[in-house]
């Protein structure tokens, strides 16, 4: 994936269109793209994109945290 690929993603997780993603929307879109988790689980997941401990994820965190994890 390139950065626009990232970006897709991100828009089509992005379900309040507020470009932040929060438990909710992480959870939604992984299971929109065929990854079936809990709540529980997709907080696991979203703690490990939020840098700062906000409790949701911006594009900067979710692109610098793929970029690491590939």
């Amino acid at each position: 994936f390139g950065i626009r690929g990232i970006s897709r993603i991100f828009k089509a997780m992005d379900d309040k269109g507020d470009k932040n993603l929060d438990v909710d929307d992480f959870r939604w879109g992984l299971i929109d793209f065929g990854i079936n988790v809990s709540k529980d689980e997709a907080l696991e997941v979203l703690a490990h994109f939020d840098r700062d401990k906000n409790g949701s994820v911006n594009f900067d965190e979710f692109l610098r945290t793929l970029k690491v994890s590939f």
